[in-house]
Protein backbone atom coordinates (compact mmCIF):
# COMPACT_ATOMS: atom_id res chain seq x y z
CA UNK A 1 0.00 0.00 0.00
CA UNK A 2 1.18 3.71 -0.95
CA UNK A 3 2.52 5.58 2.28
CA UNK A 4 -0.08 8.48 1.53
CA UNK A 5 -3.07 6.06 1.52
CA UNK A 6 -1.67 4.63 4.84
CA UNK A 7 -1.50 8.16 5.98
CA UNK A 8 -4.93 9.02 4.57
CA UNK A 9 -6.52 6.07 6.28
CA UNK A 10 -4.96 6.28 9.86
CA UNK A 11 -6.21 10.05 9.84
CA UNK A 12 -9.43 8.86 8.54
CA UNK A 13 -9.49 6.34 11.12
CA UNK A 14 -8.37 9.19 14.06
CA UNK A 15 -11.36 11.14 13.00
CA UNK A 16 -13.87 8.46 13.03
CA UNK A 17 -12.74 7.27 16.39
CA UNK A 18 -12.87 11.26 17.50
CA UNK A 19 -15.71 11.94 16.41
CA UNK A 20 -17.70 8.31 17.85
CA UNK A 21 -15.84 9.76 21.50
CA UNK A 22 -17.46 12.74 21.39
CA UNK A 23 -21.00 11.50 21.19
CA UNK A 24 -20.76 9.61 23.77
CA UNK A 25 -19.12 12.45 25.93
CA UNK A 26 -21.96 14.43 24.42
CA UNK A 27 -24.54 11.81 25.62
CA UNK A 28 -23.23 11.43 28.81
CA UNK A 29 -23.16 14.90 29.41
CA UNK A 30 -26.22 15.18 28.49
CA UNK A 31 -27.65 12.23 30.95
CA UNK A 32 -25.36 13.36 33.69
CA UNK A 33 -26.20 17.50 33.40
CA UNK A 34 -27.73 17.81 36.60
CA UNK A 35 -25.30 15.44 38.79
CA UNK A 36 -21.93 17.10 38.28
CA UNK A 37 -20.60 19.84 36.36
CA UNK A 38 -19.53 19.31 32.99
CA UNK A 39 -15.30 20.22 33.42
CA UNK A 40 -14.44 16.77 33.07
CA UNK A 41 -16.16 16.53 29.62
CA UNK A 42 -15.27 19.60 28.72
CA UNK A 43 -11.32 18.60 29.74
CA UNK A 44 -11.40 15.48 27.93
CA UNK A 45 -13.07 16.86 24.59
CA UNK A 46 -9.86 19.19 24.40
CA UNK A 47 -7.79 16.48 25.33
CA UNK A 48 -9.24 14.59 22.74
CA UNK A 49 -9.42 17.67 19.99
CA UNK A 50 -5.10 18.31 20.90
CA UNK A 51 -4.34 14.45 19.93
CA UNK A 52 -6.32 15.32 16.73
CA UNK A 53 -4.67 18.47 16.29
CA UNK A 54 -1.52 16.44 17.19
CA UNK A 55 -1.81 13.56 14.36
CA UNK A 56 -3.02 16.00 12.17
CA UNK A 57 -0.07 17.91 12.14
CA UNK A 58 2.30 14.59 12.45
CA UNK A 59 0.37 13.36 9.28
CA UNK A 60 1.15 16.81 7.81
CA UNK A 61 4.57 16.31 8.44
CA UNK A 62 5.13 13.03 6.98
CA UNK A 63 3.52 13.44 4.12
CA UNK A 64 5.76 16.93 3.55
CA UNK A 65 8.50 14.79 4.72
CA UNK A 66 7.74 12.41 1.71
CA UNK A 67 6.96 14.99 -0.96
CA UNK A 68 10.58 16.31 0.04
CA UNK A 69 12.21 13.08 -0.33
CA UNK A 70 9.83 12.15 -3.65
CA UNK A 71 10.90 15.55 -5.13
CA UNK A 72 14.70 15.00 -4.02
CA UNK A 73 14.80 11.97 -5.56
CA UNK A 74 12.88 13.45 -8.95
CA UNK A 75 15.32 16.07 -8.75
CA UNK A 76 18.23 13.23 -8.65
CA UNK A 77 16.82 11.49 -11.66
CA UNK A 78 15.94 14.71 -14.08
CA UNK A 79 19.71 15.87 -12.90
CA UNK A 80 20.72 12.21 -14.09
CA UNK A 81 18.64 12.12 -17.08
CA UNK A 82 19.96 15.88 -17.66
CA UNK A 83 23.32 14.98 -17.42
CA UNK A 84 22.72 11.90 -20.02
CA UNK A 85 21.14 14.33 -22.51
CA UNK A 86 24.30 16.25 -22.11
CA UNK A 87 27.10 13.17 -22.85
CA UNK A 88 24.38 12.22 -25.38
CA UNK A 89 24.56 15.74 -27.05
CA UNK A 90 28.23 16.14 -26.74
CA UNK A 91 28.69 12.50 -27.92
CA UNK A 92 26.74 13.70 -31.06
CA UNK A 93 28.33 17.01 -31.51
CA UNK A 94 31.83 14.88 -31.54
CA UNK A 95 30.43 12.35 -34.09
CA UNK A 96 28.82 14.93 -36.25
CA UNK A 97 32.07 17.11 -36.71
CA UNK A 98 34.35 13.95 -37.37
CA UNK A 99 32.11 12.74 -39.80
CA UNK A 100 31.66 16.24 -41.59
CA UNK A 101 34.99 16.62 -41.63
CA UNK A 102 35.62 12.99 -43.08
CA UNK A 103 33.32 14.03 -45.91
CA UNK A 104 35.25 17.09 -46.07
CA UNK A 105 37.86 15.12 -46.85
CA UNK A 106 36.16 12.39 -48.56
CA UNK A 107 34.82 15.88 -51.07
CA UNK A 108 38.87 16.97 -51.56
CA UNK A 109 39.45 13.23 -52.66
CA UNK A 110 36.80 13.26 -55.15
CA UNK A 111 37.23 16.62 -56.78
CA UNK A 112 40.65 15.79 -57.23
CA UNK A 113 40.00 12.71 -58.94
CA UNK A 114 37.37 14.67 -61.01
CA UNK A 115 40.10 17.21 -62.12
CA UNK A 116 42.15 14.64 -62.91
CA UNK A 117 39.87 12.54 -64.46
CA UNK A 118 38.62 15.47 -67.00
CA UNK A 119 42.65 16.60 -67.39
CA UNK A 120 43.38 12.61 -68.48
CA UNK A 121 40.18 12.86 -71.02
CA UNK A 122 41.29 15.89 -72.51
CA UNK A 123 45.27 14.99 -72.61
CA UNK A 124 43.10 11.38 -74.11
CA UNK A 125 41.20 14.19 -76.70
CA UNK A 126 43.97 15.87 -77.71
CA UNK A 127 46.12 12.57 -78.54
CA UNK A 128 43.22 10.65 -80.23
CA UNK A 129 43.36 13.79 -82.61
CA UNK A 130 46.99 14.33 -82.79
CA UNK A 131 47.06 10.88 -84.42
CA UNK A 132 43.81 11.13 -86.51
CA UNK A 133 45.27 14.20 -87.95
CA UNK A 134 48.51 12.32 -88.53
CA UNK A 135 46.50 9.40 -89.82
CA UNK A 136 44.71 11.70 -92.51
CA UNK A 137 47.58 13.67 -93.48
CA UNK A 138 50.12 10.30 -94.13
CA UNK A 139 50.42 10.08 -97.91
CA UNK A 140 50.12 5.86 -97.39
CA UNK A 141 47.25 3.54 -96.92
CA UNK A 142 46.54 2.55 -93.12
CA UNK A 143 44.63 0.33 -91.77
CA UNK A 144 43.71 -1.47 -88.50
CA UNK A 145 42.23 -4.96 -88.30
CA UNK A 146 40.78 -6.78 -85.61
CA UNK A 147 41.50 -10.51 -84.57
CA UNK A 148 39.22 -11.99 -87.03
CA UNK A 149 40.25 -9.55 -89.56
CA UNK A 150 37.72 -6.93 -89.69
CA UNK A 151 38.45 -3.27 -90.20
CA UNK A 152 38.78 -1.30 -87.36
CA UNK A 153 39.65 1.88 -88.47
CA UNK A 154 41.20 3.43 -91.96
CA UNK A 155 42.99 6.86 -93.01
CA UNK A 156 41.87 8.87 -96.07
CA UNK A 157 44.88 7.61 -98.33
CA UNK A 158 43.26 4.89 -97.96
CA UNK A 159 39.96 5.00 -99.06
CA UNK A 160 41.07 7.53 -101.81
CA UNK A 161 43.20 4.79 -103.19
CA UNK A 162 40.66 2.08 -102.86
CA UNK A 163 37.52 4.09 -104.04
CA UNK A 164 35.51 3.06 -100.65
CA UNK A 165 33.94 5.18 -98.05
CA UNK A 166 35.15 4.44 -94.59
CA UNK A 167 31.85 3.60 -93.59
CA UNK A 168 31.92 1.37 -95.99
CA UNK A 169 35.13 -0.55 -94.65
CA UNK A 170 34.65 -0.22 -91.26
CA UNK A 171 33.45 -3.91 -89.66
CA UNK A 172 34.28 -5.74 -93.32
CA UNK A 173 36.53 -8.09 -93.84
CA UNK A 174 39.77 -6.53 -95.18
CA UNK A 175 40.85 -9.28 -97.09
CA UNK A 176 37.06 -10.31 -98.61
CA UNK A 177 37.06 -6.79 -99.92
CA UNK A 178 40.03 -5.41 -101.27
CA UNK A 179 42.67 -8.47 -101.55
CA UNK A 180 40.54 -11.31 -101.82
CA UNK A 181 42.30 -12.07 -105.10
CA UNK A 182 45.51 -12.53 -106.94
CA UNK A 183 47.15 -10.67 -109.32
CA UNK A 184 46.88 -13.71 -111.97
CA UNK A 185 42.86 -13.58 -110.94
CA UNK A 186 43.31 -17.05 -108.75
CA UNK A 187 41.73 -17.21 -105.75
CA UNK A 188 43.61 -16.01 -102.39
CA UNK A 189 42.63 -17.48 -99.31
CA UNK A 190 42.78 -15.75 -96.09
CA UNK A 191 45.14 -18.43 -94.27
CA UNK A 192 47.77 -17.84 -97.27
CA UNK A 193 47.75 -14.47 -96.72
CA UNK A 194 50.61 -12.82 -95.41
CA UNK A 195 49.10 -9.52 -94.11
CA UNK A 196 46.91 -11.01 -91.88
CA UNK A 197 49.30 -13.58 -90.43
CA UNK A 198 50.90 -10.47 -88.32
CA UNK A 199 48.03 -10.78 -85.72
CA UNK A 200 47.90 -14.26 -85.58
CA UNK A 201 52.21 -15.55 -85.18
CA UNK A 202 52.75 -11.70 -83.69
CA UNK A 203 55.24 -10.97 -86.29
CA UNK A 204 55.93 -8.20 -88.45
CA UNK A 205 54.93 -8.98 -92.23
CA UNK A 206 56.09 -7.03 -95.01
CA UNK A 207 56.37 -7.32 -99.28
CA UNK A 208 56.03 -5.72 -102.34
CA UNK A 209 54.74 -8.37 -104.73
CA UNK A 210 50.60 -8.07 -104.02
CA UNK A 211 47.70 -6.58 -105.29
CA UNK A 212 44.77 -4.31 -103.85
CA UNK A 213 41.52 -4.75 -105.54
CA UNK A 214 39.69 -1.08 -105.75
CA UNK A 215 35.58 -0.94 -105.43
CA UNK A 216 35.40 -0.66 -109.31
CA UNK A 217 36.77 -4.04 -109.83
CA UNK A 218 40.17 -2.79 -111.11
CA UNK A 219 43.52 -3.60 -108.96
CA UNK A 220 47.02 -1.91 -108.61
CA UNK A 221 50.67 -3.23 -107.06
CA UNK A 222 51.21 -2.30 -103.51
CA UNK A 223 54.23 -2.50 -101.61
CA UNK A 224 53.12 -3.10 -97.58
CA UNK A 225 54.25 -3.61 -94.02
CA UNK A 226 51.79 -5.29 -91.33
CA UNK A 227 52.86 -4.90 -87.59
CA UNK A 228 51.13 -6.75 -84.82
CA UNK A 229 48.95 -4.95 -82.29
CA UNK A 230 49.71 -6.15 -78.58
CA UNK A 231 47.91 -4.72 -75.67
CA UNK A 232 49.39 -5.76 -72.40
CA UNK A 233 51.61 -8.89 -74.08
CA UNK A 234 48.04 -9.99 -75.69
CA UNK A 235 47.55 -9.62 -79.76
CA UNK A 236 44.73 -7.84 -80.13
CA UNK A 237 45.14 -6.97 -83.94
CA UNK A 238 47.28 -5.65 -86.69
CA UNK A 239 48.06 -2.10 -88.50
CA UNK A 240 49.14 -2.24 -92.12
CA UNK A 241 50.62 0.57 -93.90
CA UNK A 242 50.61 0.39 -97.94
CA UNK A 243 51.42 2.56 -100.88
CA UNK A 244 50.76 2.32 -104.40
CA UNK A 245 53.81 1.27 -106.18
CA UNK A 246 52.13 2.70 -109.60
CA UNK A 247 52.08 6.31 -108.10
CA UNK A 248 55.27 6.16 -106.91
CA UNK A 249 57.21 4.63 -109.54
Amino acid sequence: MPEATRYTLLLGCLFALAALFLALMDQRLLARSGDQGAGPYIVLSLLVLVVLFTAILFYISQHRTMLNRTLAESRADLEAIRQELEATRNDLEQRVERRTFEMSVANASLNRQIAERIQAEAETRKVKRQMELILESAGEGIFGFDLNGKVTFVNKAATLMLGWDPEELIGQSHHHLIHHTRADGTPYPTSECPIHQAYRDGKVHFGSDEVFWNRDGTSFPVEYISTPILEDGRLTGAVVVFRDQTTFR
